[in-house]
């Protein structure tokens, strides 16, 4: 029998909180309500620029309200033709 075969597949799917900072999301900066206008990765770091604004912010000086995400995989039909 192969060694891959006795891999349990029937693992409950977890639920997990994280922030997304997207384009038009609004975030809270030092009291101010602010809108993201673009995200930048950058050497492992992740930069937020606010509209109207030029310098970047990092995450973690932005206030917002994270999004439930799920581990659990959902198919779907395929939608396109080749």
């Amino acid at each position: 029998m192969n060694s891959t075969s006795s891999i349990n597949t029937t693992a409950r799917p977890r639920m997990f909180q994280m922030p997304v900072f997207k384009p038009g999301t609004r975030v809270l900066q030092g009291g101010r309500e602010e809108t993201v206008s673009h995200v930048l990765l950058r050497r492992r770091e992740m930069m937020v620029y606010l509209v109207g604004r030029d310098d970047p912010v990092r995450p973690d000086r932005l206030t917002l309200e994270p999004q439930w995400f799920t581990t659990k995989r959902n198919p779907e039909a395929l939608q396109w033709y080749l």
